[in-house]
């Protein structure tokens, strides 16, 4: 397997942008990144579908993902104190065994899963707050500032890749395996089986990565009021105003595919065309990605998101739903590549930021996470009050969030990446 990995990093390497080297715990990286994303695309949608699909409810689904994002926060906090008791590897390795139980438990609750989404929601909102933790802190420890354009570029074109066959084949393994059964789950028990087994290989390799540890607290209240400090005040804005966007668009257009065509297939070749105008972006961005351009990919990324949502605002048909996925899938692409490189250049610049840097990572995901919290709750409260109108002007206004990420830029750096 590190053979295979090794080859193909070297073909990236060679076909893709800047010939920049990077380590070999960069590599590692990077693979498990792309693994992880594998996953995330092979049964996520899917498993928000399975909640919805049994009594045609949005409730359970709802409240899966009402409870992990709550999850997420604590996740975050609790791992920061066990990543400096016991080491910065463990929160990183914890995201992976968690989100391996919650198939193992759908697995074992079967067609009683619905009734459950707030403690499969637990589960899974540990697993993605203790990965995130990890992932960024890992990111952040084996790259530098002059390569991490490149490093973030390369290893969303490789996740992209491997996301492309991903939610394809979990549809077409749950449409075959219902045979002459429209109702049969059998495909779904399958996809979750296989995404456990990847989650398991990943909880091994994990066991592999070296990384230099560092002692003393975890000052996390420190962090978050530190006075002076108007960088980093401006990115916890921005992260706020991001997690009210996506607290809704986290889930809900593979539902919307599903609700529409009634066939898991499809959501599956929506999402891998989805996934396959991400590998073309991301290509563009390891060629063109640079420091000077950050600001102009913001704003431009932001346009073309609320363009996609103004589809699903009009109507949620087929066409909407392929126009929305269309400029979607190149506009969040290009702003998460832009979004990460300026967020981990903001973090190495805060105050005492190579000091506090695990308790910075931890903080900038709590207003994310209340942003995506409050969002998701805009959402259900139209759809409550309102029906599909309320659901549909919902998704207009949360889409236009993004383009506030934009104003909470620092200044003299907005500047300078518009006037490049």
């Amino acid at each position: 397997m590190d053979y295979l990995f090794n080859y193909v990093y070297q073909f990236l390497k060679r076909y893709l942008g800047p010939r920049q080297n990077l380590s070999g715990n960069s590599k590692t990286l990077m693979w498990m990144i792309g693994g992880y994303d594998f996953n995330f695309a092979l049964s996520s949608a899917f498993i928000n579908i399975f909640l919805f699909k049994r009594d045609q409810d949005w409730t359970p689904v709802e409240y899966y993902n009402m409870v992990s994002y709550a999850t997420i926060m604590l996740a975050f906090w609790v791992g920061g104190h066990l990543a400096k008791k016991l080491g910065h590897l463990l929160p990183y390795q914890l995201g992976f065994i968690f989100n391996a139980l919650v198939f193992l438990l759908v697995l074992v609750l079967k067609e009683k899963s619905p009734d459950h989404p707030c403690l499969l929601g637990f589960f899974a909102g540990l697993g993605i707050g203790f990965y995130y933790l990890g992932q960024h802190f890992l990111t952040l420890d084996m790259t530098e500032a002059k390569t991490r354009d490149y490093f973030l570029s390369l290893s969303l074109f490789l996740s992209s890749i491997l996301r492309i066959l991903a939610p394809a084949l979990a549809g077409w393994i749950i449409l075959a395996f219902k045979g002459s059964n429209p109702d049969s789950s059998l495909g779904y028990y399958v996809v979750f089986a296989m995404t456990l087994l990847v989650y398991l290989f990943l909880i091994y390799k994990s066991l592999t990565l070296k990384i230099k540890e560092s002692g003393g607290g975890f000052d996390f209240w420190k962090v978050l009021t530190f006075s002076r400090n108007p960088d980093w005040n401006r990115q916890m804005a921005a992260q706020f105003i991001l997690g009210i966007r996506n607290g809704a668009f986290w889930f809900v257009i593979s539902v919307l595919v599903y609700q529409v065509s009634k066939n898991e297939g499809i959501v599956g070749s929506y999402n891998m065309m989805s996934n396959f105008l991400a590998v073309l972006t991301a290509y563009g961005l390891s060629l063109w990605a640079e420091a000077r351009h950050r600001g102009r990919g913001l704003l431009v990324s932001s346009l073309l998101g609320w363009a996609a949502c103004g589809f699903l605002a009009w109507k949620i048909n087929y066409f909407s739903l392929l126009g929305y996925g269309l400029l979607n899938a190149v506009g969040v692409t290009w702003f998460s590549v832009v979004f990460a490189a300026v967020g981990f250049d903001m973090l190495e610049k805060a105050r005492e930021a190579q000091r506090y840097k695990l308790e910075y990572l931890a903080a900038r995901e709590l207003p994310l996470w209340l942003g995506r919290t409050l969002g998701l709750a805009i959402m259900m409260a139209s759809q409550h009050y309102l029906g599909e109108l309320g659901l549909r002007l919902s998704l207009l206004v949360l889409g236009g969030m993004q383009m506030g990420v934009f104003l909470f830029l620092p200044q003299r750096r907005r500047g300078e990446a518009l006037t490049s």
